[in-house]
């Protein structure tokens, strides 16, 4: 049984099961430091703003220390968790993932000893990297393109840098698509920067005419698109030109 003080104006005493004791005092609020602040510049003795708020004398001497020393009541900011790697990994996680941009975090976090463990989770590596400006991204799939496909793409493109509209009027674009049963489902992450997304780092080359599916045909031109034609069989040269 403890007696408690509470300030109301005249002297009370409350007498009751108090569950808070001075060794586990609660923290205070803001707005309850604020009227703390309020009540002893009012000229309330510090004891008597404890007891109102259920805190020791100690807290509202502490509270009002900082006060004078800051000019203000909030809390003085903590040096927060000890980082658990160190400049040197850290560099050596973002050159990591640079090199091998579908490297998955758990593989590195395995490989990196931490300073207060044996390894760091692979949260800690997703933080560093994003630290960094690199976000987990799924990555565009495209084509696997040899140098000979490359240069011949260039030439064509070179070619036909300065054609002007009507020149342009004359000529269609079409491709053919094979929707296929088995494919990837999606779940591969890439490690990038913002405006990398097609960067030949970032791009997951893989085969798109693999497993059973359907192929589809369809172009454009300057005025407008052509129907969709489906295909069935084998498509070579002479076909696709008839």
């Amino acid at each position: 049984m403890i007696k408690y003080p509470v300030n109301t104006g005249k002297q009370k005493v409350i007498e009751g099961d108090i569950q808070k004791s001075r060794f586990h005092m609660p923290r205070l609020r803001q707005n309850e430091r604020d009227r703390a602040v309020g009540m002893v510049q009012a000229g309330m003795r510090h004891i008597d703003v404890a007891n109102n708020f259920g805190v020791s004398k100690l807290t509202i001497t502490r509270l009002m220390s900082r006060l004078r020393q800051t000019g203000s009541s909030n809390d003085r900011r903590s040096s927060g968790r000890p980082r658990e790697t160190t400049l040197r990994q850290d560099r050596r996680i973002r050159f990591t993932h640079l090199r091998d941009r579908f490297l998955p975090a758990t593989i590195t976090a395995r490989q990196t000893p931490g300073r207060h463990n044996p390894r760091i989770s692979a949260q800690t590596v997703r933080n560093r990297l994003r630290e960094a400006g690199f976000r987990s991204r799924r990555p565009v799939v495209g084509a696997i393109l040899k140098q000979r496909h490359r240069t011949a793409r260039l030439r064509w493109t070179n070619a036909r840098l300065y054609w002007n509209r009507v020149r342009w009027q004359n000529v269609i674009f079409s491709d053919e698509s094979r929707f296929r049963l088995r494919r990837s489902d999606g779940r591969m992450r890439v490690y990038r920067h913002q405006n990398e997304r097609y960067a030949d780092a970032c791009v997951h080359e893989c085969d798109r005419f693999g497993g059973g599916g359907v192929m589809v045909w369809a172009g454009i031109t300057h005025c407008g698109r052509t129907d969709l034609k489906f295909i069935t069989g084998g498509l070579n040269g002479v076909r696709y030109r008839d």
